[in-house]
């Protein structure tokens, strides 16, 4: 009998205000397993702090008042505010937008089939919308009367468009000027206003053609950016974020500055808090500059795949932005380690992304970020840059306060010590991704003495292997090599291996042969990436991954990975939803068996390229999987079975990605399908 039998005392006892205060330290997930404790844990949930945190998804389905899932929402005694509709067919929904509508804050429609009725329909049922969202909706502004109130009787709509602050129209083919002025003249308080990917016209012959004689009722076959323009001038006194990625903006950004100007009524011009330009290849030097220095609010900035972004553009942005907190210039050839240098002047800074600059090397980040010490930056992205040990040591040595950091390819800079000294320095890292990091080992992650091992599976086998390097005693023992180069390090690799293995499977490993630091240290690790870091083993996997909290692991390549250390990881990290295994070709199907049992919250599973995987991981898959969303079987050449049919017994998958073109096609709605048939 333990002591826990003596305690008068439970988990229900505590007091509501302590269990609210645990809740603000988890995430979706772990609030949703907490709500199951008992019910003054659940009823907790519905406090509005966490109500506010929750989005409702409806993905891949059929919406319909007289089904699931629509029925089993209005079942719900909890109200939500967020809502996001994904690639689903809408039927009669009248009865589930009314319920919605008395609470909902913001709605995400992304591609999603309706048509402008319908639309009205919905809005006219969401009295307190604030955030509204419109993506890749191809047939709703197809209409020319597209909320016309010449044409139709818009009844509610204009009165429930008011109370939006946000609006995102991204990846529409059809808008029009006379669109985009209706709907934005029913919400005279836009704080946002993103149009990122739309197909928006910026010269200005297109403008004169359509528009020979000014002034002119809106076109109603293209979309200018004039007309964005007097939109933006209209809501300049409350807009602070603007959305233009992936279009055409180039010298039309220089039309903005006037309207950053203090007006003769003296009204506020605009001072934007958020700019997103990203891959905006139109876009030059000086319309950058220029623009910038008149935006000193700038919180977020984002000017990632701007090709032209250079030196001169990155000092501007660190002399007129100085309140700059979130700044991505990642894959932009033009910067090089002058610019890389200066941005250890946003003293503010909380994230920084500077990944695939090919200009930018070690000494960019020596001299630049990690020149002193930085109690700021939270995450940090220096993939894909050619860098060594010692920058990596100095982002270890002085952002102590990193959450998240990226190293995927840095494949000279990423070895066991450097990440023996991020696993001690960075204490509070919530997000490590380290692919293609090929020169890690098993030691970077358990902080074993590998040489050690090797002398103490010796010893244990009797030395039945001479020694590999040095002299054995005799002269028979001396051994010229004729390897290359490579092929010596392939021979050390496989005896490494060979040792790790026999101490591992001969039970060999213990507490003194862990000299350095493990993995486990980072306590609150959430998301660890490990693709390609093909000298992973079993090992990192029984004695490093320990982690409650790991959500995201990805282990693709890890081709040492076996059933042994499967057993371990379901065990030590059982809040894993997103597990990566493809081309790990020593998983076999009891390996996934133990995953699919062990792994309650398992949301995504990739297990392409695992050969020996057959008809029974899919028979595992279907029995205990009540999570799982995405699933993605290619190169799986032994399961012979029609996949399909089989897997729209589970219910909650949404996406199947397999070699069949024709089951790719079909796989988005075969859980529709099925719906429909019950």
């Amino acid at each position: 009998m333990t002591s826990l039998d003596y305690c008068p005392y439970s988990y229900s006892d505590l007091p509501l205000e302590i269990v609210l205060h645990i809740y603000k330290y988890l995430g979706y997930s772990d609030l949703l397993a907490a709500g199951t404790t008992c019910q003054r844990w659940r009823s907790a949930l519905y406090h509005t702090e966490f109500i506010a945190r929750t989005r409702v998804r409806f993905s891949k389905t059929v919406l319909s008042d007289q089904h699931s899932p629509a029925l089993d929402l209005m079942r719900c005694e909890r109200r939500f505010r967020h809502f996001l509709f994904e690639d689903v067919t809408l039927g009669q929904v009248q009865e589930l937008m009314t319920f919605i509508g008395e609470s909902a804050h913001s709605l995400s429609l992304d591609n999603v089939d309706l048509n402008d009725k319908q639309f009205y329909g919905i809005l006219s049922l969401l009295p307190h919308l604030q955030v509204l969202s419109v993506t890749v909706c191809l047939p709703l502004f197809m209409s020319a009367s597209f909320l016309d109130s010449n044409s139709i009787d818009l009844n509610e709509i204009p009165a429930h468009l008011a109370s939006i602050r946000e609006l995102t129209i991204c990846k529409n083919q059809y808008l029009t000027d006379a669109i985009v002025q209706r709907l934005t003249a029913l919400m005279p308080n836009l704080e946002l206003l993103n149009m990122s990917g739309c197909q928006i016209s910026f010269h200005n012959a297109i403008y004169r053609r359509f528009y020979p004689n000014e002034p002119s009722t809106p076109s109603e076959s293209v979309l200018t950016f004039k007309y964005i323009q007097n939109v933006i001038s209209q809501q300049r006194r409350v807009l602070h974020t603007l959305n233009f990625s992936h279009t055409l903006i180039g010298h039309s950004l220089m039309a903005l500055i006037e309207l950053s100007k203090v007006d003769e009524q003296a009204q506020p011009g605009l001072q934007l808090r958020r700019l997103y330009l990203a891959g905006c290849r139109q876009l030059n030097t000086s319309t950058i500059r220029s623009f910038l220095y008149t935006q000193a609010q700038l919180r977020v900035l984002d000017l990632s795949s701007t090709l032209c972004l250079n030196d001169d553009c990155v000092a501007v942005i660190v002399q007129a932005n100085p309140l700059l907190q979130e700044l991505k210039i990642n894959a932009c050839a033009g910067i090089s380690n002058t610019g890389a240098a200066s941005l250890r002047n946003l003293s503010r800074l909380r994230l920084l992304d500077i990944s695939n600059c090919d200009g930018i090397n070690s000494n960019g980040i020596i001299e630049g970020i990690a020149s002193t010490e930085n109690n700021v930056l939270e995450e940090l992205n220096v993939s894909y840059l050619t860098i060594c040990e010692e920058s990596i040591k100095s982002i270890a040595r002085n952002l102590h306060a990193l959450r998240s950091l990226h190293l995927n390819h840095c494949v000279n800079a990423v070895t066991d010590e450097v990440m023996q000294l991020i696993i001690q320095q960075l204490c509070w890292l919530r997000e490590l991704s380290l692919e293609s990091c090929c020169r890690l080992t098993d030691a970077a992650l358990t902080g074993i003495n590998i040489a050690k091992l090797e002398l103490n599976r010796s010893s244990a086998i009797g030395n039945t292997y001479p020694p590999s390097d040095g002299f054995s005693g005799s002269l028979q023992s001396i051994k010229i090599s004729l390897r290359s180069k490579a092929e010596e390090e392939i021979v050390r690799d496989a005896k490494r291996k060979q040792a790790m293995f026999a101490a591992y499977e001969m039970n060999l490993i213990n507490d003194e042969d862990f000299e350095g630091h493990n993995i486990q240290e980072l306590r609150g690790l959430r998301s660890l990436n490990l693709r390609g870091c093909n000298k992973i083993s079993d090992v990192s996997l029984k004695y490093g991954l320990k982690h409650i909290e790991l959500s995201k692991l990805l282990l693709s390549n890890c081709q040492q990975i076996s059933l042994l250390g499967i057993e371990a990881l379901v065990n030590n990290c059982p809040a894993i939803e997103v597990l990566d295994l493809s081309d790990c070709y020593n998983i076999s199907d009891q390996g996934i068996k133990i995953i699919t049992e062990r792994l309650r919250r398992l949301r995504s599973l990739d297990i392409s390229g695992c050969s020996q995987l057959t008809d029974h991981t899919i028979d595992s898959i279907i029995v205990n999987c009540e999570c799982l969303e995405t699933l993605s079987i290619y190169r799986c050449r032994r399961m012979y079975t029609d996949i399909e049919e089989r897997l729209a017994d589970v219910r909650t998958l949404r996406n199947l990605h397999t070699d069949n073109v024709n089951i790719i096609d079909s796989a988005d709605f075969f859980c529709v399908k099925k719906r429909l048939d019950c």
